[in-house]
């Protein structure tokens, strides 16, 4: 049975992945394998606009902020049920899973980490109908495993039937310690995904990585998330470093590993990912407070185009660091 669940895998993996690439579809949809546009795959909004179904600002007139890709079924049952499998984009560990739709607005949902990377980035599966039994947190997963079959699940509001998809992300996790910094605020619910909370967690585009792939501008999420325009760079005053950047060594350019941090410059993208980061020493005398942030510098085109979701707010006679931003960096170094 096993042998036959890995060629099943194998197979998938040969059906699905994008010419030029080794990282498999999330869907049997094959549209964007083919070439096709977005609205061969792209699951809207109750609007009807393709772009509500995108990453980034594509909701209440640009002013909200989608984390991720949505994704229709092609296949359906006799109920009309989406009955879409779900596969894993790359090999990883299954670091979490929500079985119990009323705890989240992603419904039931799946989060495999793909460590075995020059980046440990993770993908996340949601408003899945039925999780696969075989998966499981610590289950290791091959690119085209199926995790479960798409679905409507959620918490909250209700998805109808028509527009049943599959909500995909790839991001990266800010904090081992989430909850200490949950537990500083009053939320009036319990955190019940551990670290792995929404709020946790900071992500890039997923049809812009695909296309980055498939054009071969890229190999993998580490060229993705280097290529990627910075949107700010900010300086932050601590001795520390954070685990954030202990799991991911490669994203910091340090040169020099013997003198003494006293601060980080850390360049954003433009919906908050902390891609690149520069120890700044004692030799080199700069001063600081512990936890004193400045902005260094800041994309101002970019971020007037950009409706929502900014690393830097503009309003005022000078930028100031956005409410998400100052969130990031609580969760980075551990500040209150």
């Amino acid at each position: 049975m096993q042998f036959k669940y890995q060629i099943f895998a194998l197979l998938l993996l040969l059906q699905f992945v994008p010419a030029g690439a080794d990282h498999v579809w999330p869907t049997p949809n094959e549209a964007f394998i083919q070439g096709e546009s977005v609205d061969a795959f792209v699951q809207p909004t109750v609007s009807g606009k393709v772009e509500s179904g995108l990453f980034g600002c594509v909701r209440n007139g640009g002013q909200k902020f989608h984390e991720g890709l949505d994704l229709f079924p092609v296949r359906r049952d006799a109920h009309g049920e989406a009955n879409d499998q779900i596969f894993s984009i790359r090999p990883g560990r299954v670091v979490y899973i929500c079985d119990r739709p009323s705890w989240s607005n992603y419904g039931r949902y799946v989060v495999v980490q793909h460590k075995n990377e020059t980046t440990a980035f993770h993908s996340l599966y949601a408003h899945i109908a039925k999780i696969d039994p075989r998966i499981q947190v610590g289950v290791s997963v091959d690119a085209g495993t199926v995790l479960g079959v798409m679905g409507r699940s959620a918490s909250g509001y209700v998805i109808p039937k028509s527009r049943a998809h599959l909500h995909f992300e790839i991001g990266l996790r800010l904090s081992h310690d989430f909850e200490a910094w949950y537990q500083r605020h009053d939320f009036r619910s319990p955190n019940r995904h551990g670290s792995w909370n929404g709020m946790n967690l900071v992500s890039v585009d997923p049809l812009g990585f695909y296309k980055a792939l498939r054009q071969k501008e890229v190999t993998d999420f580490n060229g993705y998330l280097k290529a990627l325009p910075v949107a700010a760079r900010v300086r932050v005053f601590s001795n520390k470093i954070p685990q954030f950047i202990r799991d991911n060594p490669e994203l910091n350019k340090a040169k020099d590993s013997t003198g003494k941090i006293v601060a980080w410059d850390i360049a954003f993208t433009d919906f908050g990912v902390p891609k690149e980061w520069t120890p700044r020493f004692q030799y080199e005398g700069l001063s600081g407070e512990i936890g004193e942030v400045s902005i260094i510098s800041y994309a101002l085109e970019r971020l007037k185009k950009q409706t929502c979701h900014r690393v830097v707010n503009l309003e005022g006679s000078k930028p100031t660091l956005s409410k998400h931003t100052k969130t990031t960096l609580q969760l980075l170094f551990g500040f209150h």
